[in-house]
């Protein structure tokens, strides 16, 4: 990359059906970036990158069940032959799980937080890794959880966070001398549906620990990833970066 920002390039964005996920190549998009959505939520999805067309952007949507190692292949692979490159791609589909204590937690749970948010990491590494050259960024969505566990029922979201914290430094030491970077982000409140799907119309009890004293907004979650793909962050792997508003900070 020769210059500051993102342009002119194409990146897949996971989880970008709604949440920080759409605010990201939403943002990808207006910086003149070729945006491919992927999600489960087809309708959502096919809505959303038809608003960014309509916009002026360049978006398209490909259905993706990130669990799925064949339909992460499937989705670099149409991203790089419509393309002819790929040059970022973020990590950004996630689910809580149900929020119990450990005893109460069932099988199934545990099963459905790891396959989407540490395997899916995982193969969207394996795979993006594949189709990139030197210059290419992976940007992986860990969690203030993946540091500090600041509510009880936690436990099995909070671990798969930790895990990508973990595959992050890992793919950082492997693929560096590839002139790959893969940098991760630890979000703490972010204003998305999933959050507000615990709270409701309740202020979070994580603002309250909060220095800012407020929840950030997807956008911020999505300057914050464009700056990380751009030169001036060309320094920058390994590390998972707070967007958390101080909450790590005592």
């Amino acid at each position: 990359m020769s210059d500051t920002s993102p342009k002119q390039r194409s990146a897949i964005v996971t989880g970008a059906a709604s949440g920080m996920g759409l605010a990201v190549a939403k943002a990808f998009a207006a910086a003149g970036t070729d945006v491919f959505l992927a999600d489960v939520a087809e309708e959502a999805g096919e809505r959303e990158a038809q608003a960014i067309r309509t916009a002026g952007g360049s978006a398209t949507f490909v259905r993706t069940d990130i669990r799925r190692e064949s339909d992460i292949a499937a989705l670099v692979g149409e991203a790089s032959s419509q393309t002819g490159r790929l040059d970022y791609y973020i990590n950004a589909a996630a689910i809580l799980g149900k929020w119990l204590p450990i005893g109460e937690q069932a099988e199934l749970t545990l099963d459905a937080v790891l396959d989407i948010n540490v395997k899916g990491t995982v193969y969207g590494i394996k795979h993006a890794v594949a189709a990139m050259s030197a210059g290419g960024v992976i940007i992986t969505f860990a969690s203030v959880q993946g540091f500090r566990v600041y509510r009880k029922g936690a436990a099995f979201y909070a671990a798969s966070k930790a895990a990508v914290v973990s595959l992050t430094k890992s793919a950082a030491l492997e693929y560096g001398d590839a002139g790959i970077r893969v940098v991760g982000i630890a979000p703490g409140a972010i204003d998305t549906p999933m959050l507000r799907s615990r709270s409701g119309n309740e202020t979070p009890a994580i603002v309250n620990e909060t220095p800012l004293g407020r929840m950030g907004t997807p956008e911020e979650v999505a300057n914050t990833v464009l700056w990380l793909c751009s030169d001036n962050a060309s320094y920058i792997t390994g590390a998972t970066l707070p967007v958390d508003g101080g909450f790590l900070a005592p």
